[in-house]
């Protein structure tokens, strides 16, 4: 074998290695390889540049007072019942009293 031949077998191994050392890197590495023909040859590893990274905005918190109910005054209940005598019986149920209705003050419910 020439020395020609030789020199030519060992680029081509180092150019087969070099190719896949550099195939699993990932595509947004920065890879270098240098070939140099003479009697020193070397090959180094392929070097990975990671992407930048940025830092997340800061975090904006609104808030909110919170929310006020005002309870409305409740409306007092009638003060009187009215009573009809003719047909008997207690407003709402007696609808119509020929007679004229009654105030009556309204009494609680014996207890039992």
């Amino acid at each position: 074998m020439t020395f020609r031949r030789t020199v030519s077998i060992v680029l081509a191994m180092w150019l087969a290695v070099g190719l896949l050392a550099v195939a699993p890197t990932p595509s947004l590495a920065w890879a270098r390889v240098g070939v140099f023909v003479g009697p020193a040859v070397v090959v180094g590893p392929p070097v990975v540049v990671a992407p930048p990274v940025y830092a997340a905005p800061p975090s904006v918190i609104v808030e909110t007072p919170p929310t006020v109910y005002q309870e409305q005054p409740q409306q007092q209940a009638s003060q009187y019942w009215y009573y009809c005598q003719e047909p008997q019986g207690y407003y709402p149920y007696v609808s119509q009293c020929q007679k004229g209705w009654q105030q009556v003050s309204p009494s609680p419910a014996p207890v039992r």
